[in-house]
C-alpha cells in the first residue's frame, strides 16, 4: 500500500582485486638497476625505469620502491620487476629473503613458467629465483598497484 513505511533496499558493493598473475621471487646481493641490466642483456629485453611504488601505512611515513617495467607485444605480457624493500620497510614482510620480485601479467595461458626460470638462472648474481604462490601471502593487497 501506498504511504507504508518501506525501508529502501541495502545494496553492497563488493570491489574484487585482480590477484591474476605470476610471481617470481629473486634473491639476490646485486643493486638493482645492475640486475635489471643483467636481465635485459639475458633475455633480450627492454626494461625501462618506471617510477616508484608508493606505500603508506597507517600515518606512517612513506616507502618507495623502484620498478621496471617491459611489454612483450609478441607474447602480449607485462611484466613488472620490483624491490621487495626500501629503507624502512619490506613491501611483502612475510618474504623478508627475498630482494625482487618479477610480476608477470597477461597472457598467461602461454607462458612457460618453467623456462623463463631456467633462462634467468644463469645469471651470476641471481641466488635463487622460484615461483612463489602469492594466493598465500598474508600482504597480497600490498601487490596491487
Amino acid at each position: 500500500m501506498a504511504g507504508e513505511n518501506t525501508k529502501p533496499k541495502k545494496i553492497t558493493l563488493d570491489i574484487g582485486f585482480d590477484y591474476d598473475f605470476v610471481l617470481l621471487g629473486i634473491v639476490s646481493l646485486e643493486k638493482f638497476h645492475r640486475l635489471v641490466w643483467l636481465i635485459n642483456k639475458q633475455l633480450g629485453y627492454h626494461f625501462i625505469h618506471a617510477g616508484e611504488i608508493a606505500f603508506f601505512e597507517h600515518d606512517l611515513a612513506g616507502s618507495a620502491f623502484t620498478k621496471y617495467e617491459f611489454a612483450d607485444e609478441i607474447n602480449h605480457l607485462e611484466l613488472t620487476l620490483f624491490e621487495n624493500r626500501d629503507d624502512s620497510m619490506y613491501l611483502v614482510p612475510e618474504m623478508r629473503t627475498v630482494d625482487y620480485f618479477m610480476m608477470i601479467k597477461g597472457a598467461l595461458d602461454f607462458l612457460d613458467i618453467r623456462d623463463l626460470i631456467t633462462n634467468l638462472k644463469p645469471i651470476d648474481s641471481i641466488q635463487l629465483i622460484t615461483e612463489i604462490d602469492h594466493q598465500k601471502l598474508k600482504s597480497k593487497q600490498n601487490l596491487i598497484f
